[in-house]
């Protein structure tokens, strides 16, 4: 009587959860470039605007999710490194958050 386990259990699990991870980087890198791009529609906005009250509002926005999209990229290095990638320089590159504006 053999003491191993089913051909391919042990392995198919890796194969799931290595699926599943990958399947989750990729959701929140759909997240993080959708947020990227509607932050640089309203950082324009704000760069055309004169200053105002509205203006200062419109600033305040841009900079709370320009921190969003920071944290989001963040989550995404983070995720990254559990899977054993530590090497981000394409992340740096395809998720470039714009400057905080003043």
């Amino acid at each position: 009587m053999s003491s191993k386990g089913p051909v391919g259990g042990s392995l198919a699990i890796e194969v799931q959860l290595r699926a599943e991870a990958a399947a989750s980087l990729k959701a929140l890198g759909h997240r993080l470039d959708r947020q990227l791009t509607e932050l640089q529609q309203l950082g324009q906005q704000v760069q055309a605007m004169a200053p105002s009250p509205l203006r200062d509002k419109k600033l305040a926005e841009y900079n709370e999710k320009r921190r969003e999209a920071e944290y989001r990229k963040w989550t995404l290095i983070v995720q990254r490194e559990a899977m054993g990638l530590f090497n981000h320089d394409d992340v740096e590159e395809i998720y470039r958050v714009p400057p905080k504006l003043s």
